[in-house]
């Protein structure tokens, strides 16, 4: 037997894909122990016949549950549990009154949430264990992963800080009192490590300034962990034999860290020795003087705008893109509701919310005609109108010459509803081509919305050659060419929007489209918005650092969708949540977007 005597024993670690957690798992196997890893992203940790792999997230208790499961069908009762799973983002830092509560939520939800269910549903694997076999597990132990920032805290991250101090000190102290009713010698303690060399500092010591004010001024090692060392220590704790009368503590992995420097030189001190005629100093009778403690640096108000839209498709979706022989009247009511109970319910909501003439409408020219009252309370409102076809007809469908007269006939209803000309379009379904856009510019249309040559940013439509299908009835060096790209762009602006960013594709039902959806969870769609915004927000790609952050965040909804019951409370949950953002986040109008845009380049150029 070893010194730590782990050997047989199942050991169950989370976050195993990351630095630590990948190093964990090395650890354990050397130790001669069976080891499931876990983690929500794939594993890549050598094979190993004592070796079994499970992906799930940590903060679904139904996939903490079965992966638990999965993992003592497999090896076995877990005696041993190393909860390392959690995140963390250096990218920006906040002071608390300006941290998003969405970032604060998704930081407690997998490090404070995520830990809690995989001790719960580990401890209950365990009762379950023990009551198969009649006796107590051997060695049944659980070390959590804290941070040193849970004991010294960290300005910028209190989001962080403040959950992993309640891991290692309220959750570790409160659950040692506990486990010892379900297992008389179980024992939880936590690590708490400083800096360690993993990907996840991603660069942010390779400053010396930095390395020393973070790692080496409060450090008596003067250096940073490498997770080996964190690795050991877990190894340690875990070990009945090795540290069997140890619980309920937080051992400091930090190279003898004596707390955090919060002024750095630069903000306190400024020398400016003065001498007086006589060699003397001044009558300050000093050569240091503090400096007035600078405010906790605010970051660059974002700018992200959120371009809210609104298809009032009603009946002619179901006549022109959607047109089919066996449509009946139950379809068209469909379309009838969109009008008289959809419209309705959205304005209420945009009220509500305060952003009413915040967002752009696209509204058929049918629909115009056929429902004049709720096409007046859409105008009362104060949004921008966009045209959006007749009958919802697809470009594809029509000749050119028909394209053309649809076009301005909308153009011309949409002048005798608003009294001004409109400056957007969007294809119904999407369905555009090339002589679509030359008569948008002829009609001195300002942008389109139906492409995604990007998803967050609005750009100019390329003046492409219209790009041909393949004949495969001829030989491969007739069609083997590679795309035909123009240097050159149109004065048309594009606002992105697919298939993703909307409501009907996955939530209305159409008996007559293949592949047509209509009863997907709306909190599907919900998650799926707020994942897609996040990492916006948290990966920006902007062109320049004045713009960092900024992007532009395109929803588009249906009246007939999302004036559904089921679905506008859906909605009104995602809106109150872009809003916990601040003032950051802000509805725009698709005009107002496009224009912005376009003199910001402008400016550029000259």
């Amino acid at each position: 037997m070893s010194f730590l005597g782990l050997e047989g024993y199942h050991v169950y670690v989370t976050g195993a894909a990351g630095g630590i957690g990948s190093e964990v798992v090395q650890e354990f196997l050397k130790q001669g122990c069976k080891v499931t890893a876990h983690d929500i992203r794939p594993i890549q940790v050598p094979a190993s016949p004592a070796l079994f792999t499970v992906q799930g997230n940590i903060s679904e208790e139904s996939s903490v549950e079965a992966c638990i499961a999965s993992a003592k069908e497999h090896h076995g009762p877990i005696q041993i549990l190393i909860a390392n799973a959690g995140i963390a983002d250096e990218s920006q830092e906040y002071p608390i009154w300006e941290t998003p509560l969405p970032l604060w939520r998704k930081m407690y939800e997998n490090n404070v949430q995520g830990t809690f269910l995989t001790i719960k549903h580990f401890l209950r694997s365990a009762q379950i264990s023990q009551q198969e076999c009649g006796h107590e597990l051997e060695n049944l132990a659980l070390v959590v992963t804290g941070s040193e920032t849970g004991k010294f805290g960290q300005a910028g991250h209190t989001e962080y800080a403040s959950g992993k101090a309640g891991l290692q000190y309220g959750l570790v102290r409160g659950v040692k009192n506990e486990i010892v009713r379900l297992n008389s010698k179980a024992r939880i303690n936590a690590v708490a490590p400083g800096w360690v060399n993993t990907p996840l500092i991603n660069g942010r010591l390779d400053d010396p300034k930095e390395l020393w004010a973070e790692a080496q001024a409060t450090v008596s090692l003067k250096k940073i962990a490498q997770p080996q060392d964190v690795a050991r220590a877990m190894a340690f704790l875990a070990s009945h034999r090795a540290a069997g009368h140890i619980s309920g503590e937080c051992i400091s992995v930090h190279g003898g860290m004596e707390g955090r420097v919060i002024w750095k030189e630069s903000e306190v001190i400024e020398s400016h020795v003065k001498k007086t005629e006589v060699g003397k100093l001044d009558s300050n009778d000093q050569n240091i003087r503090l400096l007035e403690p600078p405010a906790v640096s605010k970051p660059r108000k974002r700018r992200v705008q959120i371009a809210l839209s609104v298809d009032f498709d009603a009946v002619s979706a179901w006549l022109g893109t959607g047109g089919h022989p066996d449509n009946t009247m139950a379809d068209y009511s469909a379309g009838i509701f969109a009008a008289t109970v959809g419209v309705p319910r959205l304005l209420r909501l945009f009220k509500k919310f305060g952003i009413a003439d915040k967002l752009t409408w696209f509204v058929p020219g049918h629909s115009m005609e056929s429902f004049p009252s709720e096409t007046k309370q859409i105008l009362e409102s104060g949004c921008e109108i966009g045209i959006h076809g007749y009958s919802h007809e697809g470009a594809d469908q029509l000749t050119e010459q028909q394209e053309r007269d649809v076009i301005l006939r909308c153009i011309e209803l949409t002048k005798q509803v608003t009294g001004r000309r409109p400056v957007g379009y969007r294809a119904p379904l999407y369905r555009i081509r090339d002589s679509t856009f030359t008569l948008l510019e002829e009609q001195d249309f300002l942008y389109d919305s139906s492409l995604t040559h990007h998803d967050s940013q609005p750009f100019l439509i390329p003046r492409d050659p219209p790009i041909q299908p393949l004949d495969f009835g001829q030989p491969a060096s007739q069609w083997m060419h590679p795309l035909a790209r123009s240097e050159s762009t149109r004065s048309l602006v594009g606002i992105p929007c697919n298939w993703y960013t909307e409501d009907a594709t996955p939530l209305q039902f159409y008996p007559h489209t293949p592949n047509s959806h209509g009863y997907v969870n709306v909190r599907s769609i919900e998650q799926s918005w707020k994942d897609r915004f996040m990492w916006l927000w948290e990966n920006p790609d902007t062109p320049t650092p004045q713009s960092a952050g900024d992007f532009v965040f395109p929803i588009v909804l249906h009246p007939d969708t999302s004036g559904m019951s089921h679905v506008i409370g859906m909605v009104e949950r995602f809106l109150r949540w872009l809003q916990t953002f601040g003032e950051g986040v802000e509805f725009w109008r698709h005009e107002d977007i496009a224009r912005t845009w376009k003199e910001a380049q402008r400016r550029k150029s000259h």
